[in-house]
C-alpha cells in the first residue's frame, strides 16, 4: 500500500519547532529534502517556506503579538500563525485563502479556532496598517533586531548598514568551481593568502574544507596542507572531500587550535579561519540574527588564542591570515589591533571587511601578516 504524500507545510512546522531548540537549519533542511518524496515544486515551496519564516521571525512576532495579545499562543500555534502570515505577505504564488485554511487545518484540534479567527481578523483589519509599519521602521522591515542594526550603523555606517540589510532577505548566489560550491568572498580570501606551490600550509580551523580544498588547487596540489579541526566527524567530511577532488597533499590532523602542537612543522603560511558570531553569513543562515548578543562575547578572547599560537607556526618571512565571516569590530579590527600590539614581530600588511552585497560575497573579514622576526 502506498503511503500518503508528505503535506510540506507540515514539515516546515516540524522544521521550524527543531529549529527553535537549537537545530542547524541548513542541516534539517537538507535531511527533510532528502528523506522525503517532495517533487521540485515542493522542494522550492519547503525551502521558501522555511527560510522565509525564519528570516521574518521578528516581523511575524510582532504582527501576531499584535493581533493576540490578551491571549498568547502556545509555540506550535504561533508557528502555524507565523507560517500563514509569512504565505499571505510574502508569497504572491500563495493565495490567502489557502494560506489560512492549510493553517487551520494543522492546527490542533483546540487550537483551530484561534487560528482561524487570529487570520481573519488580520485580513479584515491589519494587511494595510501592517504594510505602513514595515516600511517605516527598519527593524521591522528587514526583520533585524534593534541591537544589530544600531551595532552595524555605528560600526560601518549608514550606507553599509543599508546594504547590509538589504542583502540579509536575498537569496545567496552560489559559486561553483572544480566541482564545489564555495562563496565567493571565501574563495577571494584564500587567494589573497597566495599560496605557492611547494609550500607547507596549516589550515587550523578547516571543517568543512572549502578553504583547504581552494588553497590545494591553487597549489596545483603540489606541497603540503593540513588540515586541522577540534572535531572528528567534521574533519572526516574534509577528508572525504580532498579524496571526492583527488587533493592529495591534504592531511587531516585532529588538534585544539587554541593549543600549540608541537609535532607540527614550521609553515610558510597558517591560515586561521577562527569560530565567529557569524554576522556576515545572515542571509545563509538567518536564525543567528535572533541569538542573544551575550553569546558573542567570549569569542574575541578564543579568537585571539588561536591567532597567536597559530602565529607559532608561522616561517620567518612567512605570512599569517585571520579570517572570519562576521561583521563586528569586536570580532575583526580589535582582535588585530590587539595581537599586533603584543607580537612586535608581525607587520600587519593589509586588512579588508567586505560587505555582503547582491551579486557577489558574504560579509567577510581578512588581516593579513609577514612575519620579520623570530617569536
Amino acid at each position: 500500500m502506498k503511503s500518503a504524500k508528505t503535506n510540506p507545510r507540515k514539515s516546515v512546522c516540524n522544521l521550524l519547532l527543531r529549529m527553535e531548540k537549537g537545530a542547524y537549519s541548513p542541516i534539517i533542511l537538507d535531511g527533510e529534502l532528502k528523506s522525503r518524496d517532495y517533487d521540485d515544486r515542493d522542494k522550492a515551496f519547503v525551502t521558501a517556506l522555511f527560510y522565509g519564516v525564519t528570516e521574518r521571525r521578528l516581523t511575524l512576532d510582532y504582527i501576531i503579538n499584535k493581533f493576540t495579545a490578551s491571549k498568547p499562543p502556545e509555540q506550535e500555534t504561533r508557528t502555524l500563525l507565523r507560517m500563514a502570515l509569512y504565505q499571505i505577505l510574502f508569497m504572491d504564488s500563495v493565495p490567502e485563502s489557502a494560506a489560512v485554511n492549510e493553517s487551520v487545518e494543522l492546527a490542533q484540534k483546540r487550537a483551530k479556532g484561534y487560528v482561524n479567527a487570529v487570520l481573519r481578523n488580520f485580513l479584515r483589519n491589519g494587511k494595510d496598517l501592517i504594510n505602513e509599519e514595515l516600511t517605516a521602521n527598519l527593524s521591522l522591515k528587514f526583520s533585524c533586531p534593534e541591537w544589530l542594526i544600531e551595532k552595524w550603523q555605528s560600526e560601518y555606517g549608514e550606507e553599509a548598514l543599508l546594504q547590509i540589510l538589504e542583502t540579509s532577505l536575498k537569496k545567496p548566489p552560489t559559486f561553483e568551481r572544480d566541482g564545489y560550491i564555495q562563496d565567493l568572498s571565501c574563495r577571494e580570501a584564500c587567494e589573497h593568502l597566495n599560496p605557492q606551490s611547494g609550500e607547507t600550509i596549516i589550515d587550523l580551523c578547516a571543517a568543512p574544507g572549502g578553504k583547504s580544498f581552494t588553497i590545494a588547487q591553487l597549489m596545483n596540489n603540489t606541497g603540503r596542507i593540513i588540515s586541522c579541526d577540534i572535531n572528528r566527524k567534521k574533519l572526516a567530511i574534509v577528508a572525504n572531500g580532498a579524496k571526492k577532488l583527488c587533493l592529495s597533499i591534504i592531511e587531516t590532523h585532529v588538534n585544539d587550535a587554541k593549543v600549540f602542537n608541537p609535532e607540527f612543522p614550521a609553515a610558510d603560511r597558517v591560515l586561521c579561519d577562527v569560530p565567529c558570531s557569524g554576522l556576515g553569513v545572515i542571509r545563509r543562515k538567518p536564525e543567528i540574527k535572533y541569538k542573544n548578543p551575550a553569546d558573542f562575547d567570549g569569542l574575541p578572547a578564543v579568537q585571539l588564542q588561536i591567532l597567536k599560537t597559530g602565529a607559532m607556526y608561522v616561517k620567518e618571512s612567512g605570512t599569517l591570515m585571520y579570517s572570519t565571516c562576521t561583521l563586528s569590530r569586536a570580532e575583526n579590527d580589535d582582535v588585530v589591533e590587539r595581537f599586533i600590539t603584543r607580537y612586535k614581530q608581525f607587520d600587519l600588511i593589509d586588512k579588508k571587511t567586505v560587505i555582503p552585497s547582491e551579486n557577489g560575497g558574504d560579509g567577510f573579514f581578512t588581516a593579513l601578516f609577514k612575519k620579520t622576526q623570530k617569536i
